[in-house]
């Protein structure tokens, strides 16, 4: 793999110069460790299935997030240590102009652990050629674009399923230790406590200590990785929040969801919480922040999930909060708990299974409800997934009726691939440079044959 990172790594320094189609294989925006490795390891797998086809894209994982923040991430950086993966063979989404690439008809996408865009990239939409995820569907599928989407506890189970299913020797000890480390993490040591764990996650994660078992220990493995993701010394609020984030937006209004690995109790007792939760909607130009706490309860190592939620705007702060707690979507069955700061707003989260991708999705239904309850000049983007998204000009602030109360999104839609693909399952190299050959043929008919 070190050779494969390395090559990619060079290319995005040069720009992907002489017209070189690209495919990136892109992990969510919180850039955690399932992210980064099933991005590394899907890649990888790409670039080995298609090596020596004619045409065949150079293909390249890009972790999304800036290169700066990396050093935030510091189970990302403790496990690709061990495996020997240089920082500076990677590819970070600052590296990449991927609106250039995609204006130019040069680029495919792979998404993997999440399975829509973020609203900042949606105008990427149509060079998404596959998904691979394990959160809840948000996306159809198509011929062009097939959608894996399987509610196991870890991207990386699926990738590693993908590789498992063709006979080249690509799985080595390298990729083998970042993909169990990821499972490991995801499925918190594969405990019994942790819903999400399946009997796939099981059987991969067992087969990969048979056929490796020179691997650590999953035990021991886990607890560095934990001890390294929960260790939050020297970093200031801002890092903290910003070490696990995702966003989401609607029209003029965007909100951010940020994982934060200590209890409720010591985060209230930050000094300057509040000026520092100001501070940070500022500089990342956010209408509100909702910090979901996780820490775990010393006498049954139960997890414990607790929220924050602040926005500068009294009146948005005040309609989040309804928000959550009325949703049914699922229920989170908030409890107030007092808070030091009259602009903060504390709960206890009852149901521990609400994890921030349940969250999230109700979040965003009430942005979309809030901007269609203050835009005068709203209109309707159909996007290239068919989805509707809201615009509004402004978002003025209004208080919602009870029947706008944002109690919960609407159901996602059904994952076709999921029960079976006209494909099998498997990517089709054919279906990609078909979709590059259509590109090339609209930029041919409207730029009379120059691609730049």
């Amino acid at each position: 793999m070190d050779t494969f990172l390395k090559s990619s790594r060079s290319a995005a320094k040069t720009g992907f110069r002489n017209n070189l189609r690209v495919h990136v294989v892109l992990g969510s925006e919180s850039c955690d460790l399932d992210s980064a490795v099933s991005s590394l390891a899907m890649a990888y797998f790409l670039s080995r299935t298609s090596s020596g086809r004619l045409g065949a894209p150079l293909v390249v994982p890009v972790l999304n997030i800036p290169r700066s923040q990396f050093y935030l991430r510091a189970d990302v950086l403790l496990l690709f240590r061990e495996a020997g993966i240089a920082t500076e063979t990677l590819v970070f989404r600052d590296d990449v102009d991927l609106a250039r690439l995609y204006a130019n008809r040069r680029l495919a996408l792979t998404l993997v652990d999440h399975n829509v865009l973020p609203s900042a990239d949606s105008d990427l939409e149509g060079a998404v050629v596959e998904v691979i995820d394990h959160h809840q569907p948000e996306r159809t599928a198509s011929f062009s674009c097939p959608v894996n989407v399987e509610m196991v506890a870890s991207c990386a189970t699926l990738v590693t399923e993908r590789i498992l299913s063709r006979p080249l020797e690509i799985l080595d000890k390298q990729l083998a230790l970042l993909l169990y480390g990821a499972m490991v993490v995801d499925s918190v040591n594969l405990s019994r406590l942790v819903s999400k764990v399946t009997v796939k996650d099981s059987q991969i994660v067992h087969m990969l200590q048979t056929q490796f078992p020179d691997l650590p220990s999953s035990g021991a493995l886990h607890s560095s990785l934990h001890k390294a993701k929960f260790n939050l010394s020297g970093l200031e609020t801002n890092h903290i929040l910003l070490r696990n984030m995702k966003t989401v937006a609607r029209g003029d209004l965007r909100a951010a969801v940020s994982v934060v690995y200590m209890s409720l109790e010591s985060f209230l007792l930050t000094k300057n919480l509040q000026q520092h939760l100001f501070d940070f909607c500022h500089s990342h130009g956010l209408d509100a922040v909702v910090a979901m706490t996780i820490s775990f309860s010393d006498q049954s190592y139960r997890l414990v999930r607790q929220l924050v939620i602040y926005s500068p705007d009294p009146v948005l702060r005040q309609e989040i909060s309804h928000a959550l707690q009325n949703t049914q979507s699922p229920a989170l069955c908030l409890s107030s708990v007092s808070s030091p700061y009259k602009d903060v707003l504390a709960y206890h989260q009852d149901n521990t299974l609400a994890s921030r991708s349940k969250l999230l999705p109700v979040l965003a239904h009430f942005l979309s409800r809030w901007c269609r309850g203050n835009g005068e000049d709203e209109q309707l983007d159909q996007s290239a997934d068919g989805l509707s998204h809201v615009y509004a000009s402004s978002a003025l602030h209004h208080r919602l009726g009870p029947e706008d109360n944002g109690t919960g999104p609407p159901p996602p839609p059904m994952n076709s691939l999921v029960d079976g693909s006209p494909l099998d399952g498997d990517f089709n190299q054919e279906a990609l440079m078909e979709k590059f050959r259509r590109m090339e043929g609209v930029e041919e008919q409207q730029h009379g044959g120059n691609i730049d």
